[in-house]
């Protein structure tokens, strides 16, 4: 049976498969996608919670010129001495360190504009400028229903001039926090609750003004798009109206980008006074080390080896002495405890036992040791001895050397 006519007989069946198949595919892929509640508020999302709409909104409208930030607060004022600018950070929360509130205060003496907007500001904030923010969790949420429907919090500004509606009312989707602590010298409360607890602050710092509030969502998109709570923000961004709007997208939840060593180094005390230090020290040193003179540095050949010379020069005095009968016995006396070093064998006592061992170590024919070791005896026995015989003793030591398998 071939799978042709396995598929001929059931070719219903298969058909059916198919269109299930596909319908499920078509299904998934049409189906409503579930909303995204991720408080991103970046400008490119269109979900509930980011600010696409915002963003868009701004020019032309609020400053003929909008731009991006993608530095931290330091980086950004060291790399921007203008003034007339808007800066608007937007997120859940806003975790300023000490150097970052120090270059906040230097962008805003510049003539500048700043809207921090978070549920929670960081401690250096907080401390800077003796505030406290508290969580609104008076009422409880049971379905989606109550997210989006249910009435949470409401919020208008403190002049009713401001007010197009007489307030603006936010459903429990949206997160409410309030200052529960203000500085009364610096700031003036520009919007509050229904409790009269402030969430929009202002204060005029150098030429600049510095603009706080506790409710990020407001700038969601769900509130901005047909929705007539849209006014709130409305007023707000007439307020931060300005040469440029920066559109700050660094301090962000999700996409933050990795920091630089030197904001690592700056950002805390005891690393900025080593790094001061250690530049200090650099700088003092090359100031005195550029009077002092550099000095040649002298060559300095190095040892020669010069072991061959002396032997050549030691040998060359016993042959021309011509006591060529004591060169031989040094050189036979070498040669016999170079022989019993190699091949451990008792060189004192010259016999057969000698001569058989001797010959099983070196590979050489017993005959031949024979003749070379009654050589050196006889050698070492004769009264005087020639240059020629000095000459013979050499060559069969060296022939016995190069034969030997050891």
């Amino acid at each position: 049976m071939n799978l042709p006519s396995v598929f001929k007989g059931n070719r219903k069946y298969y058909y059916a498969l198919s269109i299930i198949f596909i319908a499920v595919i078509l299904l998934q892929y049409f189906q409503p996608k579930p909303i995204n509640w991720n408080r991103t508020y970046n400008k490119k999302d269109k979900i509930a919670f980011g600010c696409y709409a915002v963003f868009n909104l701004l020019e032309n409208t609020y400053a003929p010129f909008i731009e991006s930030n993608q530095q931290d607060m330091y980086n950004f004022n060291e790399a921007n001495e203008e003034a007339g600018q808007t800066l608007l950070v937007i997120n859940d929360q806003i975790n300023f360190s000490k150097l970052e509130v120090k270059s906040l205060f230097e962008f805003l003496k510049k003539g500048n504009t700043v809207l921090l907007c978070a549920n929670s500001f960081g401690k250096s904030l907080s401390d800077t400028f003796n505030l406290n923010l508290e969580l609104n969790a008076d009422y409880s949420i049971r379905s989606l229903d109550s997210l989006l429907k249910k009435p949470a919090f409401e919020i208008s500004y403190t002049q009713s001039k401001n007010n197009i509606l007489k307030t603006y009312t936010y459903p429990a989707v949206a997160v409410e926090s309030y200052f529960s602590k203000i500085d009364t010298e610096l700031f003036t409360i520009i919007s509050e609750n229904k409790k009269h607890k402030p969430v929009l602050l202002e204060a005029s710092i150098g030429k600049g003004k510095l603009v706080l509030s506790s409710l990020p969502d407001v700038f969601g998109n769900v509130f901005i798009v047909n929705n007539p709570n849209r006014n709130y923000v409305y007023t707000l961004l007439s307020k931060l109206k300005n040469k440029t709007i920066i559109w700050d997208e660094y301090y962000k939840t999700f996409g933050k980008e990795q920091k630089g060593i030197f904001y690592f180094i700056f950002s805390s005390d005891a690393l900025y006074m080593a790094y001061s230090i250690t530049v200090l020290g650099l700088f003092f040193f090359m100031i005195f080390e550029l009077k002092r003179k550099q000095r040649a540095i002298p060559i300095i050949n190095p040892l020669q080896n010069s072991t061959l010379e002396f032997v050549d020069v030691i040998s060359r005095v016993y042959f021309n002495s011509n006591n060529h009968k004591h060169i031989a016995e040094e050189t036979i006396k070498y040669f016999y405890f170079d022989v019993g070093k190699k091949f451990h064998v008792n060189t004192n006592v010259i016999d057969e036992e000698f001569y058989t061992a001797l010959s099983n170590l070196s590979g050489i024919a017993i005959d031949k040791i024979k003749i070379l070791f009654n050589y050196c005896e006889n050698l070492k026995n004769a009264l005087s001895l020639t240059q020629y015989d000095l000459l013979e003793l050499n060559d069969r030591i060296t022939n016995f050397k190069q034969q030997s398998i050891r």
